[in-house]
């Protein structure tokens, strides 16, 4: 017999936690019920996390409203009062996840367990952890009954692994009551750690973003027969200018924001050995034979040039047949600064093909935030009171998130995750087996209410 999803939803919630467990523990029931609620996107149906959260709010009596998308997809905004003296600040996060393949996980994809300390779920590190962490922060200052003086926002939206509707519902329709933000955290980077015992050393902050320039290529030749080949194919064409473009390397630049980023992946190494090495990390980041040596890593790379990544490739769907068209799609990213324009001037050149077409499939324009500002040296004093070696990063991701949306409302977005990951655990994001230590779910709500506290002086 089947039960309606929403109402098992709407009976869990009812025992969310229990009243007597510290702020901690609670969270971690929470992270596990929320884990269990299949938002999976396609279709989404965020709805479903956003009655969760209007259960939590109802019994901590905070503030909240849902907005309603359609189609059981929602937004949720919950928001704890100050006194005003102070911009408001957006926790911001998603609700719905990518896929999982149940046949690869060790356990359910969402069931929340708990195995070895870890917790497993579709979600968990990306990015349901940092959602409960940040509902448990605003539930602890308000128990706490700490004197704000900003708005915290905490804010769930649908879709951001599809086409960000939840985000563009809100700057669309509702932006009177994001704009005059000061400042949002949203996904992004996180604590990274190296040793055993997890020392929090480099708080990692996405300050802004490559621009997603999505293209499709199209070639035109005469068709005809497969048994009688035709050197000016179409799908000769697409081979031939697909050479040219993974054989090009685009100029390498590199924003000196990013020395502190580019020095800690290279932490590993003895510098002093790579070619171009001169004097100083510093001195040796602007020799460009150093940049094209250290360019063999693929982070660096992506971080020091605009990129492109060749992912299809289509011809004819039969094997006898010589197509009229082939064409190849393009992830393009592109550095904060760039010409769109400019660049698609520079691929015309570097393929000289007068048949090919470009159509432009995706874009948005990469944004950043400015740093070194009252979020960065609060960011930077919570993280020296827990490891007086530690150091606050800012680096430009190199994927996109909705962050891009509410930079131009004027409000300073940062990616900062507040748990702790070794670089294993950062790319379980979207994985088989995806699972978060609950220790980290302690460690994020004590440092982010630190945050806040320090950010409401």
């Amino acid at each position: 017999m089947k039960i309606n999803c929403l109402f098992l939803i709407l009976c869990c919630a009812n025992m969310l936690y229990t009243q007597e467990a510290s702020i901690h523990e609670q969270a971690t029931q929470l992270l596990q019920q929320y884990l269990q609620i299949n938002t999976t996107n396609p279709p989404g149906q965020e709805m479903q996390a956003a009655v969760f959260f209007k259960k939590i709010c109802e019994q901590e009596g905070i503030e909240f409203q849902i907005f309603d998308l359609g189609e059981g997809r929602a937004n949720f905004l919950g928001i704890l009062r100050g006194n005003g003296t102070q911009k408001p600040i957006i926790l911001l996060h998603h609700s719905d996840v990518v896929p999982a393949e149940p046949s690869y996980w060790k356990v359910d994809p969402f069931s929340g367990a708990i195995i070895n300390g870890e917790i497993y779920g579709r979600g968990a590190v990306d990015i349901k952890g940092k959602g409960i962490i940040d509902l448990a922060a605003i539930i602890q200052l308000k128990r706490s009954k700490f004197p704000l003086t900003r708005d915290i926002l905490f804010l769930a939206v649908a879709d951001e692994e599809e086409n960000s509707l939840g985000t563009r519902w809100m700057v669309t329709h509702h932006p009177e009551i994001i704009q005059n933000a000061e400042f949002l955290i949203d996904e992004g980077e996180c604590i990274v750690v190296h040793d055993a015992a997890r020392t929090p050393l480099h708080y990692m902050v996405s300050i802004g973003e490559k621009a997603p320039l999505w293209l499709t290529l199209t070639f035109t030749g005469q068709p005809g027969h497969g048994s009688i080949p035709m050197q000016d194919s179409a799908v000769n064409q697409a081979i031939r200018a697909a050479y040219k473009i993974i054989s090009y390397e685009t100029p390498l630049q590199l924003n000196p924001i990013l020395h502190a980023y580019v020095g800690m992946l290279l932490e590993s190494q003895d510098i002093t050995k790579i070619p171009g090495y001169t004097q100083d990390l510093s001195t040796s980041l602007q020799n460009p034979a150093f940049l094209q040596a250290i360019g063999q890593n693929p982070e660096i790379n992506a971080a020091i040039r605009n990129t492109i990544s060749l992912t299809c490739l289509k011809g004819s769907d039969k094997t006898n047949t010589i197509p009229n068209q082939a064409s190849m799609s393009i992830d393009c990213r592109l550095l904060p600064g760039q010409d769109k324009d400019e660049f698609i001037r520079n691929l015309q050149n570097l393929i000289q093909n007068p048949t090919m077409q470009i159509t432009v499939e995706e874009y948005s324009p990469a944004t950043c935030s400015s740093w070194d500002n009252a979020f960065s040296r609060a960011l930077a004093k919570c993280a020296q009171k827990r490891n007086p070696a530690a150091t606050v990063i800012p680096t430009i991701l190199l994927s996109s998130t909705d962050s891009t949306f509410y930079r131009p409302l004027g409000i300073q977005a940062y990616g900062f995750e507040p748990y702790c990951l070794n670089f294993d655990e950062r790319n379980l994001a979207h994985s088989n087996d995806e699972r978060i230590q609950v220790s980290n779910i302690a460690f994020g709500i004590d440092l982010l209410v630190d945050l806040l506290k320090e950010l409401n002086q």
